[in-house]
């Protein structure tokens, strides 16, 4: 993953700076904090500094834009209970004087947009101790479920053991809470590459890359498909901008079109893009 930013109505979530370090750290020394963490000894300044610039693509700084101040962190680590699945693991904390304004909820809400719509992400799991309820509450708020309890799951540091809710939330799910919108930066694999031969019909040859939406079902019953325009090479994956919906009046399905993030093509410019395969069809480009 490279690191990115996410912008929300409030907030920004960026790779975290060296600055934001003694922020954390008085953050992190909280018992608001403590209290349903495992956490050990307090970290100095200069090894939280290490710790957060270890792995810029997995961390988040969450900033409030109005002023730039650091009101907490975001940690993304791979889900060790899953195989060979594209899953990661969610990890969080505010400090307490920024807790209870939905600050954590706008950033969870941006992140897993981004995750399921712009990455590959096929599960995002969370673990919260039974007794946190404002965690526990949050999750459920943002569409988790809830898988069970992992019982004596964690000793903290004081020597007190926990037992922990385990949560996930699927790609799929996600999409059926939040559908893409027309504008939409969205995540494709391409299983049909420029150049290749349709596989029912060998006689036509895709002069465009197709593929389909991971997770999101079409009316067909089969993940939704999408032409990518303005990419001149074979490709095996693509995010870019949904700019068109091409709607097929004979058929249940729906046809999607992406473009790099800046092009844009004009209604006939699509048709003819496409008309290789859409001529079979009574359709209407819809933007």
């Amino acid at each position: 993953m490279e690191p990115i930013r996410i912008e929300t109505d409030r907030l920004l979530l960026r790779p975290p700076k060296r600055a934001d370090a003694p922020a954390l750290r008085e953050f992190l020394a909280q018992e608001y904090v403590r209290r349903y963490n495992c956490l050990g000894k307090l970290p100095t300044v200069e090894k939280l500094e290490e710790l957060l610039l270890s792995e810029p693509e997995r961390q988040f700084s969450l900033v409030r834009r109005a002023d730039g101040q650091v009101l907490g962190h975001i940690g993304l680590e791979t889900d060790s209970l899953r195989f060979r699945m594209e899953a990661l693991s969610l990890d969080y904390y505010l400090g307490e004087e920024h807790a209870h304004k939905g600050y954590m909820s706008e950033a969870l809400e941006g992140l897993l947009r981004y995750l399921f719509l712009q990455t590959g992400t096929e599960a995002v799991s969370a673990r919260a101790f039974t007794e946190n309820a404002a965690s526990l509450g949050l999750l459920e708020k943002l569409g988790f479920t809830r898988e069970g309890t992992l019982r004596r799951a964690v000793r903290t540091y004081e020597g007190r053991c926990f037992d922990d809710a385990v949560f996930s939330l699927l790609r799929e799910e996600y999409f059926t809470a939040h559908p893409p919108r027309t504008g939409d930066a969205l995540f494709i694999k391409i299983d049909r590459p420029m150049g290749t031969a349709h596989p029912k019909h060998p006689d036509i040859i895709y002069p465009i890359n197709y593929g389909y939406v991971p997770g999101l079902i079409a009316p067909d019953g089969e993940e939704q498909d999408a032409y990518v325009l303005g990419v001149d090479e074979p490709l095996t994956e693509f995010t870019g901008r949904l700019i068109a919906v091409i709607h097929r009046f004979d058929d249940v399905e729906e046809k999607w079109v992406l473009a790099p993030e800046g092009r844009s093509f004009t209604k006939k410019q699509i048709v003819e893009l496409t008309h290789f395969q859409e001529q079979y069809y009574h359709t209407e480009v819809r933007t």
